[in-house]
């Protein structure tokens, strides 16, 4: 058995809304038949001791209730009872979350991802946030809010931290990736994002009051500091670790809105779910992955930091197997700052009280059990 695999399922691309950086809305329509989801429960349950499901979309609530109901037994079924083999995550706009869908959340272990950006929504989504509206009633919900940063909200991420921080909202922040027309003109200026994104890291570091981690700065802490965690799933090696499926069963290498070229084949016809890292299509995407990483690994102090980036974001950028695009830029300058930055407490060794408690925490951790192998770069 091998050890573990991530799963993004999108068991609809439609959505009730449309948003503006969207690389799924233009791909179809549909909704995911049992008999696809079964096979892909059976043949991962088969070969992989544990698995985590992402469901995604389009928007994955427009399944309704009674589709995640039956796809918890259907789990139950193929991966046995309360072992701890299945991790469930659901990503939604937030829209149709209601008190019935929560408490089924919170009785099945289920992680509420919600897309927003809080003050900032108007930006992308042409909707009112939906977050405000239900954060009372995700009281003992496991939840986090991802906000997509645009050219029009790169210079307000203090003010959507400092609006999920009032509601002690964790929050995790990514520029919008451009990955087909629709994003042209919002992405971000990878320099200012970086400024913007740096400010923000500074603002939390020293928030003494703070009870939520900020993401990815705090996985960079962690990666920093050496210790044993994947950074964001951007920038570690996800290939052959991750799959994303759609609707009607073809399986991607990523989630990023792949390209027709990068099927990998279908679920139905896969005698067993590795079988897909045996295909033409991942070969190619694999050998790409390959090539770039290599001429990362030649001359950048961070590639053991990044693992040479996501591979999506290459191709969308300049070619999988080229570095150096927005998203390289973006990773390079906000890690060096936290890189310094907690090189800096390692070594001056000020008062730990002027930091937030998951700072303090690591900082901690590190200085109790130092590792001899361990320096910063």
């Amino acid at each position: 058995m091998k050890d573990h695999l991530s799963i993004v399922v999108k068991p609809t691309l439609s959505c009730n809304s449309k948003c503006r950086h969207c690389y799924s809305f233009d791909k179809g329509q549909g909704k995911v038949d049992k008999k696809v989801i079964d096979r892909l429960f059976e043949s991962i349950s088969q070969e992989y001791e544990s698995a985590w499901f992402i469901w995604h979309g389009g928007e994955p609530l427009l399944m309704g209730i009674r589709f995640f109901k039956d796809v918890l037994e259907s789990q139950r079924r193929y991966f046995g009872r309360d072992n701890g083999r299945v991790k469930n995550t659901i990503q939604t706009n937030g829209i149709l979350l209601d008190r019935a869908f929560i408490g089924f959340c919170k009785r099945n272990n289920m992680v509420i991802g919600i897309s927003s950006e809080g003050p900032c929504n108007e930006c992308l989504r042409f909707r009112e946030d939906p977050v405000s509206g239900i954060i009372g009633r995700l009281n003992g919900a496991a939840f986090s809010v991802g906000s997509t940063i645009s050219s029009d909200s790169v210079s307000r991420q203090v003010e959507i931290y400092d609006y999920c921080s009032r509601s002690n909202v964790a929050l995790s922040l990514s520029p919008v990736v451009n990955c087909n027309d629709s994003c042209h003109g919002l992405m971000p200026d990878p320099e200012e994002y970086v400024r913007c994104s740096n400010e923000l890291f500074d603002r939390w570091l020293h928030d003494k009051d703070v009870e939520v981690p900020l993401m990815p700065h705090y996985l960079y802490i962690l990666n920093a500091l050496g210790e044993p965690v994947e950074s964001d799933c951007s920038h570690s090696s996800c290939a052959m670790k991750w799959i994303c499926m759609e609707p009607n069963g073809d399986l991607y290498p990523c989630g990023k809105g792949c390209p027709n070229e990068m099927i990998l084949g279908n679920v139905m016809d896969m005698g067993s779910i590795s079988d897909v890292f045996e295909t033409e299509p991942f070969e190619r995407f694999l050998v790409g992955t390959i090539r770039r990483r290599e001429k990362c690994a030649e001359g950048c102090r961070l590639y053991p930091y990044c693992a040479g980036g996501c591979s999506m974001d290459a191709h969308f950028e300049g070619g999988i197997e080229n570095n150096g695009g927005a998203s390289c830029i973006v990773f390079k300058g906000v890690f060096s700052h936290i890189l310094d930055t907690i090189g800096y407490i390692m070594e001056s060794k000020p008062d730990l009280s002027d930091y937030n408690r998951f700072v303090r925490d690591a900082m901690i951790s590190r200085i109790s059990n130092p590792r001899p192998d361990f320096r910063f770069e």
